[in-house]
C-alpha cells in the first residue's frame, strides 16, 4: 500500500488526511499528523468518505432537461458569448450559489468571474455556516475575526450549546487538546473542568464535569447571568458596574449555585478560560461570549481573520429566494450543497428553482436540487479531484486525487473557470495558482514537498489583536429575552445529526448504521423528549407524534432521552430525503434496504429563514390509529438498556477521590486464582490494549475506522432491529443518577482477547483458538455457525453474519474492500482481531530488515483514528511500549475481572473534576 496526503472539506473548512491506496484505489482514510486540524486523527465523516467515493448511486453523466448531455455542451451554455446574451453583459441576471469556501483557487476563480461580470450576484449558504459568529465578532470587536482555542492551556471551559468536541470544524484538534488535560498520568496532575449548557445531551455534554440542561430560549439569558456576575466582580470591565436584573431574572432559583460556581471559576482562572458558543445561538450570544473570551481567555484564545471571506450584504439564501420570486434571475449556478433540501422551508426553494429559465447544479447525486434545475453536472469526489483548502486556523492544504474520476465528474473550479471564459484542467489551474507563491522561486521543490506533506508550510493565519468596543452590560442587554414555558407549548430545537450531518452523508451505509453517540439510534431520526415531558404528553419511545411549528407539521417517532430539557423537543436534521440519490440493495431479511430515500423525518420542513434552528410556540401531539390505538414504529436502537446494575463495567471517580485513593479498583486487576497455569509462550511479542475512559469522548471514530479497515458489512435497518449489527467495535453508553440529570459514560467495547477465553472452550470445531502472541483468533473456514462462542462470551462482542451481506455489492463498492483482510462468507463468526493484518505486515517488514519491532510501530485502526488518543496498543514484552506503562497504572482495571477471563484489554477509570462549590452535583457511577 501507498499513502498520499490530501484534505477533505466540510462546511468550508479542511481537515488534513493521509489516504491508503492499494493498486491505485483508495481504501482507508487516516489523519495527517502534520496537519493542525487532524494531528493524525480522523473523524466519522472522514473515515466513511471512502465509501462515498465508491457509492454506485453517484451521478455519472451530465444531463440537460432530464436528457443525457455532455460537459462540452454545458461549457458552451455558460461561455461568455452565450451567457452574456442570457444574463446580461455585466451579469445582472447571473446568480451563483455556493457553499462557504476557503479554497484559494476557488476564491481566485470567483474573483475572475466578478471581473468579467461585475454585476453578478454571489450567494453563500450552508445550514451550519458560521455567519452568526461573524456577526457576533462585528458587534463585539468591530471586525470579523474568529477564535482559535488552545484547550491544552485551558483550566476552565464553558460550552454554551456547543458540541465543540464532535461538531466543530476544528473538532479533532480540540478533542486532542481537551483530552490532554484529562489523561491524569499522576494524581498530582492538574485537570481541566468543563461546564456545559445545552437542551439535549451531546458528546461534549456527556464528558462534562457539570452540565445544565436548559430550553433553547433560556440559554442566552443563562450566559448573560454568568457574564453579569463576572462583570460585577470587575474582571471584564474595570471600574464599571452592571445592573444584571434582566439577565439574572431568567435563572431559576435552583440554578443560582450553578451560575455562581461557573462565574467564580472563570474569575479564579482568569487568562486560562474558554467560552465556546455553538452555531445555533444568535449573534448577540456570540458577541457576549467573545467579549468574555477576550476578558478571561488571554492564554487560551488566539484571534484570526476567518479563512472564508465575508459574504457581500444581501447575498444570502434569503435574497436569492427574493430574486427568484421576482423573476430577475436569468442564470443560476448552484455549486455544491443541496439547497433545495436544506434551505428554510418558508423559502420554498424547490418551486422557485423550477421557475428559473436557465439553471445548473453541480453535485454528487441527482438529488432534490438536481431535479429542480435544468442542467445537472456530476461533481467529483474529493478523492478524485485536484484543489486546495484552508483549515479553521487558516492553514492551507493541497487536495490531490488518489484515483482517476470514476464518472464524468467536474469540480466547482472547472465550472468557475468555464464561466470566466478560461477553461483549464484542474491540475494545471492549481499549479498556476500556487506558482507565484513558492518561497525562493523554486516552484517544483515547493510543489513536491507540499504534496508530500499535505500542508503549505507557515500558512496559518497570523493572530490579530482585538478590543472589546462595548461594555459588558450593553452586550447583556442585547440578548434575546426568555420565553415563558407553559400552556402546553414546547420549544423546537433542530440539530446537526451526529452521523449524516445535514443529510449529505445520507446515502452512506456506514454512517446510517453508526449508532448515535447518545441515543444509539440508527437508520433514522426521532423527536427527543425528556422523561418528564414525555410523561406529560403521554408518549413513549417509538410512539408516532406530530410536531407543528410555524404553520408546518412533520411526523416522527418519539424517543425519551435522559438529560433532555423539559418542555422542549430536539429533532436531528438530514433525514426524510425524497431523492437522496437512488435506491440500492443491501442484503437483509427483506432483501431490500433503502439507504437515503425515505429514511426518517425531514426536520428541515420546520426551519424558517428567521428561525433556522428552531422556535418557541411549537406543539406536539401523539398520533392514534382509526380505532384510537397508539401509532408506533420500531426504532433501530443498538443499546436499549443503559444501567450497569451495580456491575463493575465502566468505572469512574472524582479527582478528589482519585487523589485520596490512587488505586481505583484493586480487586479488578491482576491474575485471579486459577487451577490452570498458562503455558509459556515462545513469541517475542504479547499484544495488549488499554483504553482511557477519561480521554474517550464516545465520538465513534474508532467504530467507523474498524469497519473500513476490516471489511465489516452493513446489515440495514431490519438487521439492526433484530440485533444483528456487525460492527466489531461498539461504543457502550451508560447513564447513572436521576434520569432527568444523568451522568453519561462511554466505553468502547471490543473483543477482550482473553487469556482464558470462554469462547475457546466451547467451540466444537476449534474455529476460535489462541495464538502464541496472545490473540484470540477466528479460523473462518472451520466455523460451522453453532454460535456457542457468542453464547459463552460475557462481553457479547462476537458477530454472526446471518446473511451473505456482500452478495449484491456493486463493482465500485468492491473497490473499497481492504485486500489485506478476508471478506467473510455467510454463516461464520466475526470479531475484533486486534488488526492482525497490521501486526503481521509490521513483523514481516521487520524480519526483512533483520531488526525487532520498534515501539509503537503497530497501530490498530481504532487507535490510529482516535482523536483523543484514548486507545493505546502494543506488546507487553517491550518495556518501552506505552501500553506496558498504562496497563499497570493505578486507574487500570479489567471488565468483569471476577470471571477469571484475564483480558488483554484493560480500561483506565474515568476521572471527573467537579467543582467543590456544587455539592449537589451527581458524579457517582
Amino acid at each position: 500500500a501507498e499513502h498520499y496526503a490530501t484534505a477533505m472539506t466540510l462546511d468550508g473548512y479542511a481537515t488534513g488526511l493521509l489516504v491508503e491506496s492499494h493498486a491505485g484505489r483508495p481504501t482507508k482514510v487516516e489523519g495527517n499528523p502534520d496537519h493542525p486540524a487532524s494531528l493524525g486523527a480522523a473523524g466519522v465523516f472522514e473515515q466513511a468518505s471512502v465509501l462515498g467515493l465508491y457509492d454506485p448511486d453517484r451521478a455519472r453523466s451530465v444531463r440537460s432537461a432530464g436528457r443525457a448531455s455532455a460537459w462540452a455542451a454545458f461549457a458552451a451554455a455558460i461561455a461568455p458569448e452565450r451567457l452574456g446574451r442570457d444574463a446580461g453583459a455585466r451579469g445582472d441576471g447571473l446568480h451563483l450559489l455556493l457553499e462557504p469556501t476557503a479554497s484559494p483557487l476557488e476564491l481566485e476563480l470567483l474573483a475572475r468571474v466578478r471581473e468579467r461580470y461585475p454585476a453578478a450576484h454571489v450567494h453563500l449558504y450552508a445550514p451550519f455556516m458560521d455567519e452568526r459568529l461573524r456577526e457576533g465578532a462585528l458587534a463585539a470587536f468591530g471586525r470579523a475575526v474568529h477564535p482559535v482555542f488552545d484547550f491544552s492551556a485551558a483550566d476552565v471551559v464553558l460550552a454554551v450549546d456547543s458540541d465543540f468536541l464532535a461538531a466543530h470544524p476544528f473538532r479533532l484538534r480540540y478533542a486532542r487538546d481537551f483530552a490532554a488535560r484529562r489523561r491524569m498520568a499522576s494524581p498530582s496532575d492538574a485537570m481541566n473542568r468543563l461546564y456545559v449548557v445545552e437542551p439535549a445531551l451531546t458528546v461534549t455534554g456527556g464528558v462534562a464535569d457539570h452540565r445544565l440542561r436548559a430550553r433553547p430560549s433560556e440559554i442566552a439569558q443563562l450566559l448573560g447571568a454568568v457574564a453579569a456576575r463576572v462583570a460585577r466582580a470587575g474582571a471584564a470591565t474595570p471600574g464599571r458596574r452592571v445592573t444584571p436584573a434582566r439577565a439574572e431574572a431568567a435563572a431559576a432559583d435552583e440554578r443560582e449555585a450553578w451560575l455562581d460556581a461557573v462565574a467564580r471559576d472563570l474569575l479564579d482562572h482568569a487568562g486560562r478560560c474558554a467560552i465556546v458558543v455553538g452555531p445555533r445561538q444568535p449573534a448577540a450570544v456570540h458577541a457576549l461570549a467573545l467579549a468574555l473570551d477576550a476578558a478571561v481567555g488571554a492564554e487560551v484564545v488566539r484571534w484570526v481573520e476567518p479563512p472564508i471571506p465575508a459574504p457581500d450584504r444581501g447575498t444570502g439564501i434569503g435574497p436569492l429566494a427574493e430574486a427568484l420570486g421576482a423573476g430577475s434571475v436569468g442564470w443560476l449556478l448552484v455549486l455544491g450543497g443541496n439547497p433545495a433540501y436544506t434551505a428554510p422551508a418558508d423559502l420554498d426553494l424547490p418551486r422557485a428553482l423550477a421557475r428559473v429559465p436557465r439553471s445548473a447544479y453541480l453535485g454528487l447525486y441527482r438529488d432534490e436540487t438536481a431535479r429542480a434545475c435544468r442542467w445537472f453536472v456530476p461533481a467529483r469526489h474529493y478523492l478524485e479531484a485536484w484543489g486546495d483548502a484552508r483549515a479553521w486556523d487558516g492553514t492551507a492544504s493541497l487536495v490531490q486525487p488518489l484515483v482517476a474520476p470514476l464518472y464524468d465528474g467536474h469540480t466547482a473550479a472547472d465550472v468557475l473557470a468555464a464561466l470566466g471564459g478560461a477553461p483549464a484542467e484542474g491540475h494545471a489551474m492549481l499549479r498556476d495558482r500556487w506558482r507565484a507563491r513558492a518561497p525562493g522561486g523554486d516552484f517544483d521543490r515547493f510543489w513536491d514537498a507540499t504534496l508530500q506533506r499535505g500542508v503549505v508550510a507557515d500558512s496559518a493565519a497570523p493572530g490579530v489583536q482585538v478590543r472589546v468596543l462595548r461594555r459588558m452590560d450593553e452586550l447583556v442587554r442585547d440578548l434575546p429575552g426568555p420565553t415563558a414555558a407553559g400552556g402546553g407549548a414546547i420549544e423546537l430545537a433542530l440539530a446537526a445529526d451526529a452521523t449524516i450531518h445535514d443529510g449529505r452523508f445520507g446515502n452512506n451505509g456506514w454512517l446510517q448504521e453508526l449508532p448515535d453517540p447518545v441515543t444509539k439510534l440508527t437508520w433514522g431520526n426521532a423527536a427527543l423528549l425528556s422523561p418528564r415531558t414525555a410523561a406529560r404528553l403521554g408518549v413513549a419511545t417509538g410512539r408516532l407524534v406530530e410536531i407543528a411549528a410555524g404553520g408546518r407539521t412533520i411526523t416522527a417517532p418519539a424517543l425519551v432521552a435522559p438529560g433532555h430539557a423539559d418542555d422542549a423537543v430536539t429533532i436531528p436534521l438530514g433525514y426524510g430525503r425524497a431523492t437522496g440519490g437512488g435506491r440500492r440493495r443491501e442484503r437483509g431479511p427483506d432483501g431490500l434496504e433503502r439507504v437515503a430515500d425515505g429514511v426518517g423525518a425531514n426536520a428541515f420542513a420546520l426551519a424558517t429563514l428567521e428561525r433556522p434552528f428552531g422556535m418557541t410556540g411549537a406543539s406536539l401531539r401523539p398520533l392514534a390509529g382509526p380505532g384510537g390505538e397508539p401509532r408506533t414504529v420500531a426504532l433501530a436502537i443498538t443499546q436499549a438498556h443503559w444501567r450497569m446494575e451495580g456491575r463493575p463495567i465502566a468505572l469512574a471517580a472524582t479527582l478528589d477521590e482519585y487523589r485520596r485513593h490512587p488505586v481505583i479498583a484493586p480487586d479488578a486487576r491482576g491474575r485471579p486464582l486459577s487451577l490452570y497455569e498458562p503455558e509459556p509462550s515462545a513469541s517475542p511479542d504479547q499484544w495488549a490494549m488499554t483504553i482511557d475512559l477519561s480521554a474517550c469522548i464516545g465520538c465513534g471514530a474508532c467504530a467507523v475506522a474498524c469497519q473500513a479497515e476490516n471489511n465489516v458489512p452493513v446489515v440495514g435497518r431490519e438487521g439492526v432491529l433484530q440485533s444483528r449489527e456487525m460492527q466489531w467495535l461498539r461504543i457502550d453508553r451508560y447513564f447513572a443518577g436521576p434520569v432527568d440529570e444523568p451522568v453519561m459514560l462511554s466505553q468502547p467495547m471490543l473483543c477482550q482477547h482473553c487469556e482464558k477465553a470462554p469462547c475457546e472452550y466451547v467451540c466444537p470445531v476449534k474455529a476460535t483458538v489462541h495464538s502464541t502472541d496472545g490473540l484470540n483468533e477466528m479460523v473462518y473456514n472451520r466455523c460451522v455457525g453453532t454460535r456457542f462462542c457468542s453464547n459463552n462470551c460475557p462481553y457479547k462482542v462476537r458477530r454472526f453474519n446471518w446473511f451473505d451481506y456482500n452478495a449484491e455489492v456493486s463493482e465500485t463498492e468492491e473497490l473499497a474492500k481492504n485486500p489485506d483482510v478476508t471478506v467473510r462468507a455467510r454463516g461464520v463468526m466475526e470479531k475484533c482481531t486486534f488488526c492482525v493484518q497490521r501486526i503481521r505486515e509490521a513483523q514481516i517488514g521487520a524480519r526483512l530488515q533483520d531488526r525487532p519491532l520498534r515501539p509503537g510501530e503497530v497501530r490498530t485502526a481504532c487507535q490510529q483514528a482516535c482523536p483523543t488518543q484514548a486507545i493505546v496498543f502494543g506488546s507487553l514484552t517491550d518495556p518501552a511500549e506505552e501500553v506496558a506503562r498504562w496497563r499497570d497504572h493505578p486507574r487500570a482495571y479489567e471488565v468483569l475481572h471476577h470471571l477469571g477471563t484475564e483480558p488483554r484489554v484493560r480500561y483506565l477509570a474515568r476521572i471527573t473534576n467537579p467543582n467543590p462549590l456544587l455539592e449537589s452535583a451527581r458524579h457517582e457511577l
